[in-house]
């Protein structure tokens, strides 16, 4: 159940989401190969304070928690929002307070999460970056990076034609990839040790309500066109196989939502055992997300395999987010190194 809050800041995203970025107009966007106009949005959803919901109110945040973030992320989730929503929250909370933060906070500065370098080639030394990352989601419209390098992560700022990008194939066309190579460019260490553990945390369960919007968006989604398709003179929705199938999901979206909530709490509180519920989460918001994406294009028939129907940018997402933070036999392999010991 949701604090007042917690519904206050659902429906205000949910309205910028709806008014600003329906999924009519992403689609457009990118099928006219990606000039989707963010700035004005990024800007708006500065001045609602989207990028400090978590950030105390002596530096210019809302002054809630994790918990609250969560809430911004499902709703982005569940509406497909392109931009760097991700690295941008988390940057709020690890840059030092100055003209930096506030730049991110107020939506002047996007800032996209580069994870792990996986695939790159990059070399830190002198407070200064080079070299090539290979995978970097929306970094077109970035005008910085977080760059999480393991056991640190840095702060990277735009810095003109030393900051090459260049745009990749990517299968989710909501989240579009770019290699981007670095020269030289001054960074800020942000977070060490147990603190780049605690970022971690953070960024995996945000991404997981993330997921959760999405999977609770294919179950409402096959519902509602269950509910309009007729056949032999009855809606699908009656028949028992369509029936069931809807069930399932609505059960997969719950046990998701419970998974995240609860891992969300544990990395608000930095318990012992965050690291363990994180990994459930993750798992199981993959799974369902997955499972759920492929039963929403099935209930929706042979419309459900056409470009024309959104059922398949929500299983592009699910994909994308799998591959993200760990994969599934990632973390089921931490879970089961557990048990064992």
């Amino acid at each position: 159940m949701l604090s007042e809050d917690q519904v206050a800041i659902q429906e205000t995203v949910r309205a910028l989401l709806v008014n600003e970025l329906p999924l009519e107009r992403v689609r457009a966007g990118f099928e006219e190969r990606g000039r989707l106009e963010m700035g004005g949005i990024w800007r708006r959803a500065g001045d609602l304070g989207f990028f400090g919901l978590g950030v105390d109110e002596k530096y210019g945040g809302s002054g809630f928690s994790l918990a609250e973030e969560m809430v911004l992320f499902n709703e982005l989730g569940r509406s497909l929002a392109p931009g760097p929503w991700l690295g941008s929250v988390l940057a709020v909370h690890v840059l030092p307070d100055g003209l930096l933060r506030t730049a991110v906070l107020r939506g002047e500065v996007p800032c996209a999460l580069a994870l792990g370098a996986d695939g790159s080639e990059i070399s830190i030394s002198g407070g200064r970056v080079s070299g090539t990352l290979s995978s970097v989601a929306n970094a077109a419209f970035a005008g910085a990076l977080l760059l999480d390098c393991g056991a640190a992560w840095y702060y990277v700022p735009r810095a003109g034609v030393r900051w090459g990008v260049e745009p990749r194939r990517s299968l989710d066309p909501t989240r579009p990839l770019y290699s981007v190579s670095l020269s030289e460019i001054e960074c800020i260490k942000v977070a060490t040790g147990a603190d780049a553990a605690r970022l971690r945390r953070a960024a995996t369960v945000l991404a997981c309500a993330e997921a959760v919007g999405g999977v609770e968006r294919t179950v409402e989604m096959s519902v509602q066109y269950c509910k309009v398709r007729t056949q032999f003179d009855r809606p699908i929705g009656s028949f028992q196989a369509v029936k069931h199938r809807c069930a399932d999901m609505a059960v997969r979206a719950e046990v998701a939502r419970s998974a995240a909530i609860y891992a969300t709490i544990c990395a608000r509180d930095d318990t012992d055992d965050a690291d363990h519920h994180v990994s459930v989460a993750k798992w199981l918001c993959a799974e369902a997300y997955l499972q759920n994406a492929a039963d929403n294009i099935q209930n929706h028939g042979g419309m459900g395999f056409t470009w024309e129907c959104d059922a398949h940018l929500y299983l592009k997402r699910a994909h994308g987010f799998d591959s993200s933070f760990g994969s599934r036999s990632a973390h089921l392999d931490r879970l089961v190194a557990e048990l064992r010991a």
